[in-house]
């Protein structure tokens, strides 16, 4: 389940086949394209914790597994600017942007993987558990017959297996506040300093708190105003090398220059990956309750879509804190994230709980999203990602489809050869 929510939405021209209502959103509110970065970014989160855990029961150093976090953070970085020099008639050196999609999800990542490696320890099922660690002889097909499984022990041998009494109650979820406080400290001191520097840093030419796109918008009183304090800051740090077309520049004829994946954005994307996190600390906490993980994802996705809510007071566009891609504003960051963990809720009932899809062939490009992503901006223009078509939505929106399966194709070949089975074998054997 974890795969397929990992599934990411690639490059193409017309993803959306026109359909206004599958584009972003010009500025406030929520279309359809606005929830899969967030998604995407969610499950980096799951992932870290899936990730560090499987390190660390390795007994992999911290300092080894550190030295992987930056190494990573740098590669994703580095792509990141290198794929926003794909511009057409050659980029102007003075003029790459900086900021992007690569760069927001390594920088996130990084922030969270530290936070994860300096604050959570291995979180064996002991901590899921309060019950008595055991150890007895079970045979090779004993599977949970006595207990949920720790770990196979150093006695293969012996077959001597380490296990917790199930009928102990839990305390996983004392676990886990005791041990991500210091995580959810930081969280709240980015919150406050996002929220300091939105509402109280003057910002020439713009009323304090302007939250709006400037252009044209609230009666073109604000033309200089894009994005208010987000904006001037990324114009401030990053002057020419930002992004030049935001959504918003063609509704609100904007001037002003205005990335998505700015600084301040950027900040507020740590929730949304942190989000992630704290569904993975959920299901690697009740790994032996299946009706536990759903229960938690489920009050979880709940309680921030109730909060996302409130924040924006039940609006597409206005409230307290408008829901806004652009800005990465709180109320994005709750509404995404509670619908994050609604999705992986249901994918985990329907696939690792009842068993009753597999994933394929969506889990392949889970597994392979930075080749996938890379590849889509290379192979941009080719067939048969790519091909000349009527320019209306029926067949723009098939164009895409057909550049989707492309895609997903090379993604079961990639965890075909890397693994030499998939969950579609039946399927691809034939072909490969």
């Amino acid at each position: 389940s974890l795969s397929l929510h990992l599934t990411p939405s690639h490059r193409h021209p017309s993803p959306s086949g026109k359909y206004y209502f599958m584009e972003h959103a010009a500025w406030d509110g929520l279309a359809v394209a606005d929830f899969v970065f967030p998604w995407f970014m969610f499950m980096v989160g799951v992932s870290i914790v899936f990730s560090v855990q499987s390190q660390l029961k390795r007994n992999v150093p911290k300092t080894k597994i550190l030295k992987k976090v930056v190494i990573r953070f740098l590669k994703l970085f580095f792509i990141g600017v290198f794929l926003n020099t794909a511009v057409q008639g050659g980029v102007h050196v003075d003029q790459i942007r900086i900021p992007g999609v690569l760069q927001r999800i390594g920088f996130t990542f990084f922030v969270c993987a530290i936070l994860e490696i300096l604050f959570i320890p291995l979180l064996t099922n002991v901590e899921s558990y309060g019950g008595e660690r055991l150890t007895v002889n079970v045979d090779d097909n004993a599977y949970n017959e006595n207990g949920k499984y720790i770990d196979e022990g150093k006695y293969p041998e012996k077959k001597m297996w380490t296990f917790m009494r199930p009928s102990e109650p839990a305390r996983s979820n004392i676990s886990l506040i005791f041990h991500t406080w210091p995580q959810w400290i930081l969280m709240a001191l980015f919150s406050g300093i996002w929220a300091a520097v939105v509402f109280a840093l003057p910002v020439p030419g713009c009323p304090k708190g302007y939250l709006g796109p400037g252009g044209i918008a609230d009666g073109g009183e604000y033309p200089n105003c894009t994005g208010g304090a987000t904006g001037y800051i990324d114009r401030l740090i990053w002057n020419n090398n930002i992004y030049r077309h935001p959504t918003c520049k063609e509704m609100f004829k904007t001037t002003q220059y205005f990335d998505p994946e700015g600084i301040l954005g950027s900040l507020m994307a740590i929730l949304t990956v942190y989000s992630g996190v704290i569904a993975g600390h959920v299901i690697q906490l009740n790994k032996s309750s299946r009706s536990g993980i759903l229960i938690r994802l489920v009050v979880l996705s709940v309680v921030s879509l109730v909060i996302g809510i409130i924040l924006c007071k039940g609006r597409f566009t206005g409230g307290w804190i408008p829901i806004n891609k652009n800005l990465w504003s709180p109320s994005f960051v709750f509404i995404t994230s509670g619908s994050s963990y609604g999705i992986l809720a249901i994918l985990y009932l329907l696939i690792d709980s009842q068993h009753l899809i597999t994933g394929c062939p969506f889990s392949a490009m889970g597994k392979n999203p930075l080749f996938i992503y890379i590849g889509s901006y290379i192979l941009y223009n080719y067939f048969p990602f790519n091909f000349y078509t009527e320019q209306s939505h029926g067949m723009l929106m098939f164009q895409a489809i057909v550049g989707t399966i492309s895609w997903m194709f090379v993604a079961l070949y990639l965890d075909y050869k890397k693994e030499k089975s998939t969950d579609c074998d039946s399927a691809l054997i034939p072909l490969l």
